[in-house]
């Protein structure tokens, strides 16, 4: 009888935690599985390293590091409420995204898809049941309120390598997928609480990686970070790994390449990210501009120092895109002597070498103007690229350069939705639409469209145009479709 007592007692914990056996963790959230034991070394402003330790001690072997309340006195802690950004920078557009990575939908923002005003924004990202998460470069506008660690940006080399600066902002509920991202980045939090898991680059043959194109330099693990599957993915439990939570005013510097999830809290959650160089094989960065006079206190506003992509508010991104010096100047500099060797010069044809083919599927667009950007960099006006011209080249050449030559996301443009939405799926409901009405109003299609396929009413429209030939004519007889 006790026997049989104790089954039907451990019943509720059996239904709840799976079937005895099963690997712990199994089904549970992503950290059920193993005790993090990775720990990881926090400063404050006050003890916080100096570029060139910062450098030679976290940033070239690739170790994470929390700085406690270094923001907390710069213009965009003190000033960022939903009222004042609204009003200071409402007119400005951001990327947005689902709060539940890679699986969310993508939302719909003030007049279209994945985009959005930052007024719109603030109005209706707090609303009941909204998904919308602000990822996105920041418009630079922005940069005098934002705070860079001095440890970064006080002097040194890494001041000079700052590739995008990015802005994450939600009403909290956001969770991510474990992923990693191509550059080294100091995230820093203005409003609310993030939970990390930090997983060294090391260990990527235990992630349990997606499949991406070998040209990629991120990435993201298939782990269910809600319910991770032990049978389907049980490498993860070998990671040794790091939990920590970072708080208003305080900093994290995440490694290149390094694995992450992260969680955010808080009715407003607003984080910024400068993204640096890679620094791939430096053993030691030049900090020649270091002094004894230098400030390693007070964290500079970012718009007294340059960034390689800056977002103007308005028009293409530039999201994704390739740092300048390791990235382009290196691989033009690369094939220019590899071409002189053989007697041959750095024209259109070579940079469409580098940059015009595609190779695997990534996704990404391609609209090479090979000739054009050549035209761009070379002082001489001869149709060719020397490697002394290379040199030369200034961030203000590479910057146009870049968007002529390197193939782009499809989130970057207003013609996202042209990548989501196909061609065959709109022609699929056009003609249910139209077996169905004898006539095809344009307030009928915009609805269905937006609707069922979960566009814009912009698009719509411009679909329907196409479709009866003019903006000023909003009805077609079905019969005359052919």
């Amino acid at each position: 009888m006790r026997v049989l007592q104790a089954i039907l007692l451990c019943l509720p914990l059996l239904c709840e935690y799976g079937q005895a056996g099963d690997p712990v963790g199994h089904l549970k959230p992503l950290g059920e599985q193993t005790l993090p034991t990775v720990p990881i070394d926090e400063f404050t402003i006050d003890n916080a390293p100096h570029p060139y330790e910062f450098y030679e001690n976290y940033v070239k072997p690739s170790k994470a590091a929390i700085f406690r309340g270094v923001m907390l006195n710069t213009s965009g802690f003190q000033l960022w409420t939903d009222k004042y950004i609204k009003e200071n920078y409402g007119t400005m557009e951001v990327r947005v995204e689902g709060k539940k990575e890679k699986e969310s939908r993508i939302p719909v923002g003030e007049k279209y898809l994945g985009r959005d005003s930052i007024g719109h924004f603030v109005d209706h990202y707090h609303l009941p049941n909204t998904s919308m998460y602000m990822v996105s470069e920041l418009p630079e506008v922005m940069f005098k309120e934002v705070g860079v660690l001095p440890s970064v940006g006080a002097c040194g080399e890494m001041a000079k390598r700052f590739v995008e600066i990015d802005i994450w902002w939600n009403g909290g509920g956001g969770r991510s997928v474990i992923h990693k991202d191509a550059f080294n980045q100091i995230n820093c939090l203005y409003r609310g609480d993030k939970d990390w898991k930090l997983y060294e680059y090391k260990y990527e043959k235990w992630i349990h990686k997606h499949w991406e194109p070998e040209n990629e330099v991120g990435g993201y693990s298939e782990v269910d970070v809600d319910a991770v599957d032990m049978y389907k993915h049980p490498n993860i439990a070998k990671i040794p790994w790091s939990n920590f939570t970072i708080h208003a005013g305080d900093c994290l510097f995440l490694p290149k390449s390094y694995y992450h999830q992260v969680i955010s809290k808080g009715i407003q959650n607003l984080a910024v990210s400068i993204l640096f160089g890679r620094f791939d094989g430096v053993e030691h960065i030049d900090v020649s501009d270091c002094h004894d006079e230098t400030d390693y206190k007070t964290p500079k506003p970012l718009s007294e120092l340059d960034v390689m992509w800056k977002w103007s508010g308005t028009g293409m991104m530039s999201m994704g895109r390739g740092d300048f010096e390791s990235g382009y100047r290196s691989s033009l500099l690369d094939m220019a002597e590899e071409l002189q060797a053989i007697g041959q010069e750095l024209n259109a044809d070579a940079v469409a070498e580098l940059w015009g083919s595609g190779g695997e599927d990534d996704g990404k667009i391609r609209h090479g103007k090979y000739d054009k950007a050549v035209a761009i960099l070379d002082s001489d006006g001869d149709g060719k690229l020397t490697v002394d011209e290379i040199k030369s080249v200034t961030w203000s050449q590479f910057r146009e350069f870049g968007f002529e030559v390197e193939p782009h996301e499809p989130s970057n443009s207003y013609l996202f939705e042209y990548s989501l939405i196909t061609y065959d799926r709109v022609v699929q409901i056009l003609k249910h639409a139209l077996r169905k009405k004898t006539t095809l109003t344009r307030d009928i299609w915009v609805r269905l469209y937006t609707k069922v396929l979960e566009g814009t009413p912009e698009f719509a429209n411009k679909i329907f145009n196409g479709l009866v030939g003019s903006e000023e004519i909003n009805e077609i007889e079905s019969a005359s479709v052919t």
